[in-house]
């Protein structure tokens, strides 16, 4: 898979629709063009989200391998 970002792929996304759009608009939603289209903007979207779940994964794992200290209340008895 290709190394972009999200931001890249949400941008392409965007214009691959908006051409998509202006096929159908031309030639109709049935049309070779426009189904190519549509095809092309399928990929980007399914490469957005696999870019999607392997961030989350990656957080997850990370999330795994944190150590979490927490400060515990002062105990009365304890003195000093």
């Amino acid at each position: 898979m290709n190394s972009r970002c999200a931001t890249e792929i949400c941008s392409e996304i965007r214009m691959k629709r908006w051409e998509m759009m202006e096929l159908a608009k031309m030639y109709g939603l049935g049309h070779e063009y426009t189904l190519r289209q549509s095809e092309q903007l399928d990929k980007l979207i399914n490469e957005y989200l696999i870019h999607q779940h392997h961030s989350s994964v990656e957080v997850r794992n990370k999330r795994d391998e944190m150590v979490v200290i927490v400060q515990q209340p002062f105990n009365e008895d304890i003195s000093f």
